[in-house]
């Protein structure tokens, strides 16, 4: 029977190309199939947060040996010589200043070296970069960004796998919140960094920029887990690459 009304053509329509979204998006490939309304607990779904703190190491314990008991002093008389010795002065010790850290008013920045020296640069980059279990992520930007990177911190870009592919920053690793194996990496990511101080180590997470929050996304997960030192650069890719920061192109890191 032939449909005239064009109201019911419109819905006819509408229900036909529906019917074949939905097939073809059965078929379609991981990176790119679309998951339906409700039936997408991945991207919002965030691991219980473990209320146990991690064990604290056990000190270790030594005991001191006990003192040696003290003789008593023995009184000897010795007859003076008939030979004047000359006395040797030993040569000047230059005295050197100290490079220990001393305490000092904590709006001078908590310690100063004794001696008036500048205190030694510190040996590690990340020290600036403390864990922060209290929060799921803190917001950096493009020069905090590029200082993490320089040090090889972990990268993870949020973004599709297709758009990942067409440009990231060098070095990180395809973690797209809206696929349906982003809870297989982050497992995954847990048993690589099982250990309580690599859990402490910086991880940044960046997606579009802007008003994308897939990078949010994924650092919620994370921090799910233990992990508690995690940076969302705010900018995203679009300023990494104003910056002329490393890209590639592909699927490999």
């Amino acid at each position: 029977m032939r449909i005239k009304h064009p109201v019911a053509q419109i819905v006819v329509l509408v229900v036909a190309a529906s019917v074949i979204a939905v097939i073809a998006n059965g078929f379609a490939s991981r990176q790119r199939r679309l998951m339906l309304p409700g039936y997408y607990p991945n991207a919002l779904k965030v691991p219980q947060r473990s209320a146990a703190p991690p064990a604290p190491i056990a000190a270790t314990t030594t005991t001191a040996p006990a003192p040696a008991p003290i003789e008593e002093p023995v009184t000897t008389t010795i007859e003076p010589a008939t030979t004047t010795a000359t006395p040797v002065v030993p040569p000047p010790v230059e005295e050197k200043r100290s490079d220990r850290l001393q305490p000092v008013d904590p709006a001078d920045g908590g310690l100063k070296p004794a001696g008036g020296l500048k205190p030694a640069a510190t040996s590690d980059p990340f020290a600036q970069f403390t864990p922060h279990p209290d929060k799921a992520y803190v917001e950096i930007n493009g020069d905090d960004v590029a200082l993490l990177h320089k040090h090889g911190a972990l990268f993870l870009d949020a973004r599709r796998t297709s758009v990942f592919e067409e440009g990231h920053i060098a070095g990180s690793r395809s973690f797209s919140v809206w696929e349906a194996d982003v809870d297989d990496k982050v497992n995954a990511l847990y048993n690589e960094r099982s250990d309580p101080r690599e859990q402490n180590l910086p991880i940044v997470i960046y997606c579009s920029g802007g008003a994308c929050e897939d990078s949010h996304m994924l650092a919620q997960k994370l921090w799910g887990i233990q992990f508690n030192n995690v940076y969302v650069y705010k900018d995203g890719f679009p300023d990494w690459q104003k910056r002329g920061g490393a890209v590639r192109t592909g699927p490999n890191p």
